[in-house]
């Protein structure tokens, strides 16, 4: 009977023995899978995204927890049960802890929360070529992510010319929230094009055809002379027509030296035509103070026929105010203009990690990680999938796509979504620009005089663009503005970007 009891004794030692044994191991395992390098491979999710083969098999996805500081523009705050946030943790494996800021306070939060140093994990910035983010930066404030971009391959995989235009001195600081490379086009009335019997515009010759016979051929069929053809508001001539002539977008480089957009030939040319158009009334007399909504009324109210704006915005801003003015037509998106385009910074900020929260490798791998995850395929089709599902939804019970947008960092939300025939076609067209766009050479350069002196050099110019226009100054009063914004740091501004260009 001892025998008996001591066998059973023995064998329940071994048991726990083994058992114990297992316990550890796996704790073990989990806290190397914590530090390691590799960890953004094994990031799970409950539907497996972007699982490595080993994660698989695990019964609980490791969940990463992350704090982040943003901003939204609904009228209340996603809530933490709500679509936003659930959704992007179920996708993206993690768990968030979100500080929420209304838009129109936002960059006042950012900075007070900056110099307290009581910041969390990530802050999502709109711009961060600001002067308290680079001071930040320079101060040694944020991780530097280019030595990890290796590591976290789907971080180094957004668009090159988007990196480059993050970059600052080179290294990058910033995750992108990416945003079409080109956003702009031109939007025209589809019926009028029909009544005036035209198609759309592909040359410059072209668009100045269709834009007359919206003044002179009596589109809205009203019997009286009270249309144009094209709308500006507030002193903006749209840059797209400076592509069109074959400008730069802002400064040409030329044997290393930066050249003012306004100083080349094309870019004059573009703005004789420019000239033309207002003198023959093809554009709204106005167009030097009148505010952007205020001018978008000519559009729904049967005065114009065409704008060059932002296609994504617009468009649905324009069906939105038909249902007020219950005056309903199609609006159409054109093709780039003789082929060419300029593009935009292809993205609206994103994310910054900051040394004061995040005091570790380890702790920043597992921040990395998050954001690797998002960026994965898995992922993306996961919030395409989202997106595309709450386009689909009643209104009542849609979430607002604009706060999904800058929680995130992928493309998922960077199109109109959904399959509707509008939107599609939105998106064919902002693609089409984006594959002749030209960059701009000065992003991601960080000129200090430009940063002092922006708004001065810009008054300038602005200016003299808009005298030029309604005729009050020749091409000699173009020259005296250039000459002005020479002397007042824009040569200035053109040697710190040259110098800053050779170490792009």
């Amino acid at each position: 009977m001892n025998r008996t009891i001591g066998s059973r004794m023995w064998v329940l030692t071994l048991s726990l023995l083994l058992a114990l044994t297992v316990i550890l191991s796996a704790c073990g395992t989990s806290n190397e899978s914590k530090g390691n390098k590799e960890g953004n491979d094994s990031t799970s999710t409950p539907e497996k995204v972007g699982q490595s083969e080993d994660t698989e098999k695990a019964e609980i996805p490791q969940i990463v927890k992350v704090s982040i500081l943003n901003a939204y523009l609904s009228n209340t705050a996603p809530k933490d049960d709500g679509a936003v946030v659930t959704e992007t943790e179920r996708i993206s494996g993690a768990d968030l802890d979100i500080t929420w800021v209304p838009f129109n306070v936002y960059n006042e939060k950012l900075n007070v929360t900056m110099t307290s140093g009581e910041m969390p994990q990530v802050i999502m910035v709109e711009n961060p070529f600001t002067t308290s983010i680079l001071n930040g930066i320079s101060s040694g404030m944020f991780w530097e992510l280019s030595p990890y971009l290796d590591e976290f391959s789907n971080l180094g995989a957004f668009d090159e010319q988007v990196m480059k235009n993050l970059a600052i001195d080179g290294k990058m600081y910033v995750i992108p929230r990416p945003r079409p490379l080109v956003r702009n086009g031109l939007i025209i009335r589809e019926d009028w094009l029909k009544k005036v019997n035209l198609e759309l515009p592909t040359t410059i010759d072209e668009f100045y055809n269709v834009i007359k016979a919206f003044k002179e051929q009596d589109p809205d069929g009203n019997g009286e002379d009270d249309t144009y053809g094209i709308m500006f508001y507030e002193g903006a001539i749209p840059p797209d027509i400076f592509a069109w002539h074959g400008a730069p977008n802002n400064w040409k480089v030329e044997d290393g030296k930066f050249v003012k957009d306004l100083e080349t030939a094309e870019y004059r040319e573009g703005l004789t035509f420019v000239r033309k158009l207002y003198e023959e009334g093809l554009v709204n007399s106005d167009f030097p103070v009148v505010v952007r909504n205020e001018a978008r009324k000519d559009l729904y109210n049967n005065k114009v026929g065409a704008s060059i704006e932002a296609l994504d915005a617009v468009v649905p801003y324009y069906y939105f105010q038909m249902e007020e003015t219950k005056n309903f037509f199609d609006l159409t998106a054109g093709h780039p203009i003789e082929n060419k385009s300029f593009s935009g910074q292809g993205h609206w900020g994103g994310a910054m990690i900051p040394k004061t929260s995040v005091k570790t490798e380890d702790e920043l791998r597992q921040v990395l990680r998050y954001f690797d995850t998002q960026n994965s395929p898995e992922a993306s089709e996961a919030f395409t999938k989202l997106v595309n599902e709450n386009e689909s939804k009643a209104s009542e019970e849609k979430f607002n796509i604009d706060d999904l947008k800058n929680l995130i960092v992928n493309n998922a939300a960077m199109y109109p979504p959904g399959d509707s025939e509008t939107n599609v076609m939105l998106k064919s067209r902002m693609e089409e620009h984006a594959a002749v766009s030209v960059a701009d050479p000065s992003n991601g350069l960080i000129s200090p005089t430009e940063t002092e002196k922006s708004e001065q050099l810009k008054t300038i110019l602005t200016d003299a663009k808009i005298q030029y226009v309604l005729g009050k100054i020749d091409t000699a009063g173009l020259d005296a503005a250039v000459e002005e914004w020479k002397k007042a740091g824009g040569a200035k501004v053109a040697e710190e970007f040259a110098e800053l260009y050779k170490n792009k």
